[in-house]
């Protein structure tokens, strides 16, 4: 992946790379982004709105951002899961922006919307990881998160679930041979294997041609 970080190597990097950070804040000061979780209409911003950042920008993606409370969201949320052991806020950003290169994907071939019931179906999934729905509501509220963009992203779950099946499941089927050797009891675990293995080497493919600005 094109991952140009924030700070640059010596003095002329550094400045450099400041200055362009300068100016992404300037831009999102101007005509703020869509952020991971919180999309805004794709018009131009009207010349003349003032808008005042109150979030930390983590990554800039072509025509997106991806915030802090956008990473605390995904994570809280079960929509990413940082590596244990890591740390929290680095591993869901790298998870985060893995599944939105992902989506980018999906939103081409443009797949078949999903039902309103399987989308409830997802949000009670993502509702029942808290033990109230007070406590849901302090978290929606403390990341900047709507019901409406809950739903939407509870969509896109069921869209990027959908998109990987039809791409990887028959490619992740075991040979006869590989079952005659490991056993028709392994049949299960071979092609989750494989299922992997196909996943992380599109995402790797996504990634080296991504243009992502990892901030500091």
């Amino acid at each position: 992946m094109n991952m140009r970080q924030g700070k640059g190597q010596g003095g002329e990097g550094r400045g450099q790379n400041a200055r362009a950070v300068v100016v992404a804040v300037c831009a999102l000061l101007l005509c703020p982004l869509p952020s991971a979780l919180s999309p805004l209409p794709s018009a131009v911003c009207p010349v003349g709105v003032r808008a005042e950042i109150i979030d930390r920008v983590l990554a800039i993606l072509p025509g997106q951002i991806i915030t802090l409370s956008d990473v605390e969201a995904a994570i809280d949320l079960g929509l990413v899961e940082p590596p244990a052991g890591g740390d929290r806020v680095a591993g869901g950003l790298a998870a985060l922006i893995d599944r939105l290169l992902m989506l980018n994907e999906v939103h081409r071939v443009v797949p078949p919307e999903p039902t309103a019931a399987a989308i409830d179906a997802r949000v009670a999934l993502m509702r029942r990881r808290f033990s109230s729905p007070t406590e849901l509501s302090g978290m929606l509220a403390a990341r900047g998160v709507s019901e409406t963009i809950l739903r939407i992203y509870a969509a896109d779950d069921l869209r990027l679930a959908s998109y990987l099946d039809e791409r990887f499941s028959s490619a992740s089927q075991p040979t006869d041979e590989e079952i005659r050797q490991a056993g028709e009891a392994a049949r299960s675990k071979l092609a989750a294997e494989r299922r992997e293995t196909l996943v992380r080497a599109w995402i790797a493919d996504l990634r080296r041609r991504a243009e992502v600005t990892v901030l500091p």
